[in-house]
């Protein structure tokens, strides 16, 4: 752990087109901080670790672990089997704790009373500990980035899961007041990848990230205290923006499949592509749901990008979005309000906006689409969305559910989901496990070899892929 202590600056940064995406170090000196003389020069180095924490190997890996994505060869076809090892964590933890949390101490020491700048990291901070927390459970947070680190250092302590998010819904809470009312000097739009430098739009962010870790926790009744003040609209939702299309620094999947690792994976024949294929009888597909044009958008070859597809160069790719606050919003008015109705309307704004067209690429500009409100009746016995004569309101919770597994392809959303609902049978979306030896899903991602080689204060032995995060034991 002691060797994480250096400042990644990147101006050209998302160097994914390997096996693992390698982040930027250009410190001669692994051990001396580059000094720069103001951290708003340092914000784009950590709005990119975390796109890279969001969208790099372990999203795609969750992907293998939730039946969006098939692993056909070498490192991908091991991990699509379980065969995953701490080194496979390596990435990531640096894009952390090298990437994130260093730099942004860094920043605060150097601008400490630029409140926007102060409110953005601590927003994009709070999304990328939120994602490593939910991936690994307990973790070193509060004391990973000690003052006046060295070889001397002691080891940091990991902080309980449960605590962390505490945590982060303090380091939300504390952001948006600097968002609101911090000064601006020094920020300029082209440092901020995601919303260039928009206060309201990394408020709403925050609101809609608060929720997000409500639902994890399962603290229905707080994330719906939250949502209403969530991202609002689709042109609010948080994207990582490609550079332009140079290779490494476009659309992460882009680099994946353009890279020597393409033809290892595939979304062809998964489980994903036939739930929204119409062709498919036991498809999502219904009198009021056409999933042609969504299916097509989001199809990956794994041997090249499709263009104006997910996987296009220039695709931005979402970190927290519109469509996941209603769906936060929805699946939180059943479980603390007992409101079937009123998830049903929240359920039916996202499906409104589906259906203008506008929230995915038209690949070949006439794909059919359509999604249609739904209405209690088809949610009761017998209804087109109740077959099985199941509860009313179970019914409901398993088409968001199933919804939150569609949109959030290429996301972590889909495993948070599958490992948050593991005891809720009736609404889980059923793809198939990858071994027939496996009796349960992979529950977390392992901690990362460096991580192990270096920190006596892991727990021991250290949980496996099968083990749950304590929030979700």
């Amino acid at each position: 752990m002691k060797s994480r202590y250096k400042v990644i600056l990147s101006l050209i940064f998302l160097t994914s087109a390997s096996a693992c995406d390698d982040y930027l170090d250009v410190n001669e000196n692994p051990n001396q901080l580059v000094e720069v003389p103001s951290g708003d020069l340092m914000l784009t180095g950590t709005l990119l670790a975390n796109a890279q924490i969001q969208q790099g190997q372990l999203a795609r890996t969750s992907m293998y672990y939730t039946g969006g994505l098939i692993g056909l060869q070498l490192v991908q076809q091991t991990l699509y089997n379980y065969d995953y090892t701490p080194g496979d964590s390596n990435a990531v933890w640096g894009h952390l704790y090298n990437g994130v949390l260093v730099q942004n101490k860094e920043i605060r020491r150097l601008s400490p009373d630029v409140g926007r700048l102060q409110g953005i990291i601590d927003v994009n901070e709070a999304l990328a500990v939120g994602t490593a927390t939910s991936l690994f459970g307990d973790i070193p947070y509060s004391a990973a980035t000690p003052d006046n680190p060295g070889v001397d250092s002691e080891d940091p302590t990991l902080d309980a899961q449960a605590d962390i998010y505490t945590a982060l819904q303090t380091l939300l809470d504390n952001a948006i007041p600097k968002l609101q009312n911090g000064s601006t000097t020094g920020i300029t739009n082209s440092q901020d990848n995601y919303f260039g430098g928009d206060a309201n739009s990394w408020i709403a962010a925050a609101y809609t990230l608060k929720a997000r870790y409500y639902l994890q926790t399962k603290q229905y009744a707080q994330a719906l205290n939250n949502v209403a003040n969530g991202i609002n609209s689709a042109s609010g939702t948080m994207y990582y923006n490609p550079v332009g299309d140079v290779p490494g620094n476009s659309n992460i999947l882009f680099n994946f499949v353009n890279s020597s690792r393409a033809g290892d994976m595939t979304g062809e024949g998964t489980f994903y592509r036939d739930l929204i294929d119409p062709a498919n009888a036991n498809s999502r597909n219904n009198a009021k749901t056409d999933e042609t044009a969504r299916r097509n958008y989001s199809f990956i070859s794994g041997d090249g990008e499709q263009a104006g597809g997910i996987d296009d160069a220039t695709t931005p790719m979402k970190l927290v979005s519109y469509e996941e606050n209603l769906l936060i919003w929805a699946e939180c008015l059943i479980r603390a309000n007992n409101d079937v109705q009123g998830a049903i309307d929240k359920l039916n704004e996202l499906r409104a906006y589906l259906n203008t067209g506008a929230a995915f690429n038209l690949i070949n500009g006439d794909e059919t689409f359509l999604y249609e409100a739904y209405v209690l009746a088809d949610f009761e016995a017998g209804g087109m969305e109740n077959t099985d004569n199941i509860a009313t309101d179970r019914a409901v919770l398993r088409e968001i559910v199933e919804e939150r597994y569609v949109t959030g392809f290429s996301t972590y959303m889909p495993f948070n989901d599958v490992r948050r609902l593991r005891l809720e049978t009736d609404i889980l979306v059923p793809f198939p496990l990858n071994s027939a030896s496996a009796t349960v899903n992979p529950q977390r991602f392992l901690y990362a070899q460096e991580e192990i080689n270096n920190n006596s204060n892991l727990p021991d032995p250290i949980p496996d892929l099968f083990t749950p995060t304590p929030v979700n034991e």
